[in-house]
């Protein structure tokens, strides 16, 4: 018997995994890809690694890799970001005055840094709630610094500063009538920026950073072996069925993976209730990823190649270049690609990846990236069912991924708060 078994090798997973292994715990993670870091993990196409799902991070609190004494910066590119409107970019820059300038070409010069100013004070106050248990609207709309993550839209704050046809900019077109929270939450002071860990720069360094650290710590890392059950006798966890049909008995098992697939695919007998809230839950659907290695490093039209290293906002969706290496990640489509990219003509190997490949590869239904919708009825203490936290009704099954507060994206949160809710119950079972 082991004490804990973790679901998921992504990088909650590592987070968890290492943290309780430090503990003194024995702990053992399973996955059945072939690579860590799950979404935010990596796989070699045309000779080169490139990602499979996240491809940069941003809301990932410093906490979490000070406490795990990993070594990993974040490159943030300057501009971070360069939007494409009605065919003129706008310049996301790292320095506030000139980030003012560039908006004063649109009249907006004072309304920005008034803008940020309020998010920058939003992103505090939500960072505020991040580690312990998930915080409850009520408790949130109570504190006067956080309220308005609550009470307010995302489109009420935005639509006090910037026209419309800014908003794409900062924040998903389908989000705009949920909580100023997601606002706040996918707008870090930081900015986004590419993992950098012992020379290496992509998402691909953040996946091997956690997953030696994991290592390092103790944890027993299995990949390529899923786990087919949850095991569970009078109301209580006791370990793991594997694909291969071997049982390991443990005292808890933490999934990192969706609650849709942990509890209507893993476990059986859950409330009829909460599998109905699951089951729609996982009725909408994610966006399309495109992969492309070249045979020679990316070049770029339109004047777009002084910002290759930006986050491009363009109509088809979000394109990140990296030498011979390119993805889009929204509705790609060859021949607009082809109006950015000179030399798109020398492919060495491409992949698309659908919501069905994410939903078969991920066992990840709906929005693939966030495991649930990031939506009013799925954010604070009801992520991913009201009054849950990182616990479940059946005794010694823990969650602690994207499914849980805070949310999706890159953050190890999660990770962290899940592995301390183990450890606290751990420690009062004899």
């Amino acid at each position: 018997m082991v004490d804990v078994v973790v679901i998921g090798a992504g990088h909650n997973g590592l987070v968890a995994s290492a943290l309780l292994a430090r503990s003194g715990l024995d702990v053992v993670v399973f996955d059945k890809l072939s690579w860590p870091g799950g979404m935010a993990g990596y796989h070699v196409l045309g000779g080169a690694e490139v990602g499979v799902g996240a491809y940069v991070v941003g809301v990932m609190p410093r906490e979490v890799l000070d406490r795990l004494g990993v070594d990993l910066e974040v490159e943030v590119p300057d501009p971070v970001a360069v939007y494409e409107l009605d065919g003129q970019y706008v310049k996301w820059w790292r320095n506030p005055g000139k980030r003012v300038e560039e908006f004063r070409q649109w009249g907006l010069g004072d309304e920005i840094a008034a803008f940020w100013e309020k998010l920058t004070a939003l992103n505090r106050a939500a960072r505020r709630y991040f580690f312990g248990g998930p915080p409850s609207e009520e408790a949130l709309a109570e504190d006067p610094e956080a309220a308005e993550l609550v009470k307010k839209t995302a489109r009420d704050v935005m639509s006090q500063y910037l026209p419309e046809e800014f908003w794409p900019m900062f924040l998903y077109r389908h989000l705009w009538d949920e909580p100023a929270f997601l606002l706040a939450y996918f707008n870090p002071p930081e900015g986004w920026g590419r993992p950098v860990w012992r020379g290496e720069r992509g998402i691909q360094a953040l996946s091997k950073a956690l997953y030696r650290t994991a290592l390092e710590s103790g944890a027993e890392v299995v990949l390529g072996v899923g786990v087919r059950k949850i095991v569970v006798e009078r109301g209580a966890v006791k370990g793991v069925e594997l694909d291969t049909g071997k049982l390991v008995e443990a005292r808890a098992v933490l999934s990192t993976a969706s609650p849709i697939h942990t509890l209507l695919e893993l476990v059986e007998g859950i409330d009829e209730g909460v599998a109905r809230r699951l089951r729609d839950a996982a009725a909408t659907a994610g966006p399309y990823r495109l992969n492309v290695v070249l045979s020679e490093p990316v070049k770029l039209r339109r004047g777009l190649a002084p910002y290759r290293d930006s986050i491009f906002q363009l109509p088809m969706g979000e394109m990140l270049v990296d030498g011979d290496r390119l993805s889009v990640v929204g509705e790609p489509d060859i021949g607009r690609l082809e109006s950015y990219v000179e030399n798109l003509g020398k492919v060495k190997a491409f992949e698309v990846w659908t919501p069905a490949d994410y939903q078969s590869t991920f066992n990840a239904a709906g929005a693939y990236v966030n495991h649930l919708p990031m939506a009013r009825e799925f954010l604070f203490s009801c992520r991913p069912v009201c009054g849950w936290g990182y616990r479940t009704p059946i005794r010694g099954l823990y969650l602690g991924g994207a499914g849980t507060w805070p949310g999706g994206q890159i953050t190890g949160v999660p990770g962290v708060n899940a592995a301390e809710a183990v450890l606290r119950d751990l420690s009062r079972r004899p």
